[in-house]
C-alpha cells in the first residue's frame, strides 16, 4: 500500500493508504482475518457498529456492508489502533492514538516505516487463502507434570495394596528358594534349585563352546629373507707399462 499522508487530530494520528488494486468484499474479510495477528483485545466494526463474534473464523462469513473495521491494542506500537476498509473503494484509513511524543513527532518517512509493513502484509493476505489459527500444543513442562502426576498415582495405589499381587521369596539355606504366594502356600521357585556342580559344568561347557567357535589365531609373519649379497667387485686392470726409449747409436763420422 502507498501512504498518502498522516496528521494529528484530537490525540489520534489519522492516515490514509491506497490499495494497489481494487478488491472485493470477500478479500476485505480475508484482510481483517489476517489482521488478528497484529491486535490484542480485538473489536470488529461493521458500518461503524461493533459486532460480537464467537470465533475468528466467523469474520469470513460477515454479510456485505459499507465498511468493516478492526480495532484493538496494537502489538507493534503498543497503542490503540483502528483499520477501516471501505467497500467499493480502493483506500483504507488507519488511526493510532498518540500516547507519547515519539509518535506525535513522526514525519512521513518514520510513520511509514512503522505502519507500512503491517498494511503491506494485510494487503497480501487479500490474495491468499486464510491461514487457520495455530492450535496451542502442550509444552514439555506440562507433559512432564502430567507424567509425574500419573506416576505418583500409581505409586500411591501400590503403597495402599502392598500384599495383593506381591510375591515373597525366602532362601531355605540349601540352595533352594521358596515363593510365598500370599495365600499361605509356599512353592519352590523354578530355576533356582539347580546344584552348584551342574552350574559349574554348564559354565565349562559354555567356555568350551566359545573357545571352539573362536576364530583360529593369526599365524605370525614369516621371518625376513636374508639380504641378497652384492656381486664381487672386479679386479683392477693391470697398469699399462710406459714405453722405454730406444738406445742411441754412436755416429760413425769422426772429426779429424
Amino acid at each position: 500500500m502507498h501512504l498518502e499522508g498522516h496528521h494529528e487530530d484530537g490525540g489520534w494520528l489519522l492516515s490514509t493508504f491506497t490499495l494497489t488494486n481494487r478488491v472485493s468484499w470477500e478479500m476485505m474479510l480475508q484482510a481483517v482475518y489476517a489482521a488478528f495477528e497484529y491486535f490484542a483485545d480485538i473489536t470488529i466494526f461493521v458500518d461503524d457498529h461493533s459486532i460480537k463474534l464467537k470465533s475468528r473464523e466467523d469474520v469470513l462469513s460477515i454479510p456485505e456492508a459499507g465498511n468493516i473495521g478492526i480495532g484493538g491494542e496494537s502489538v507493534v506500537v503498543k497503542e490503540p489502533m483502528l483499520i477501516i476498509f471501505y467497500n467499493q473503494v480502493h483506500f483504507i484509513n488507519l488511526r493510532i492514538r498518540c500516547g507519547n511524543d515519539d509518535l506525535r513527532d513522526l514525519d512521513y518517512e518514520g510513520f511509514n516505516k512503522i505502519v507500512g509493513p503491517i498494511v503491506d502484509a494485510i494487503e497480501l493476505a487479500m490474495y491468499q487463502e486464510p491461514v487457520p489459527a495455530p492450535v496451542k500444543e502442550k509444552t514439555s513442562e506440562e507433559t512432564d507434570e502430567g507424567g509425574e502426576e500419573k506416576e505418583s498415582e500409581e505409586t500411591g495405589e501400590k503403597a495402599a495394596n502392598p500384599t495383593d499381587d506381591a510375591e515373597q521369596t525366602e532362601d531355605t539355606g540349601n540352595g533352594e528358594q521358596t515363593v510365598d504366594t500370599g495365600d499361605g502356600e509356599e512353592v519352590e521357585a523354578p530355576g533356582d534349585s539347580e546344584p552348584e556342580d551342574a552350574t559349574a559344568e554348564s559354565a565349562q561347557e559354555d567356555q568350551a563352546a566359545e573357545a571352539s567357535s573362536a576364530e583360529p589365531p593369526i599365524p605370525p609373519p614369516p621371518a625376513a629373507e636374508p639380504p641378497i649379497p652384492l656381486p664381487p667387485s672386479e679386479a683392477p686392470a693391470p697398469p699399462i707399462p710406459s714405453p722405454t726409449p730406444a738406445p742411441r747409436k754412436r755416429s760413425e763420422f769422426r772429426c779429424n
